[in-house]
C-alpha cells in the first residue's frame, strides 16, 4: 500500500455535501490534509482521512 492509493481513495470518498473542500499534500514522507473553508470541512475531513488511512495504510496528519 502507498500514499497514491491512499490519495486516490480520499479524492473518491463521499464527503458530507458532496464537495471536496480539502488538500492533500506531502511532506517529507507524511502526507497532510488540510481542510478548506466552508460549512460541514470538520466532518469531511475525517472522512477523507479515515479513507486515505485505510487505503494507504499510513497515518496521515492535519493541519
Amino acid at each position: 500500500m502507498d500514499i497514491k492509493e491512499g490519495i486516490e481513495a480520499a479524492l473518491l470518498a463521499p464527503t458530507a455535501l458532496n464537495q471536496q473542500k480539502f488538500s492533500i499534500g506531502i511532506d517529507g514522507e507524511d502526507a497532510v490534509i488540510k481542510p478548506g473553508f466552508g460549512p460541514m470541512t470538520k466532518i469531511d475531513l475525517g472522512i477523507v482521512r479515515y479513507n486515505f488511512e485505510i487505503a494507504s495504510g499510513h497515518k496521515c496528519r492535519t493541519v
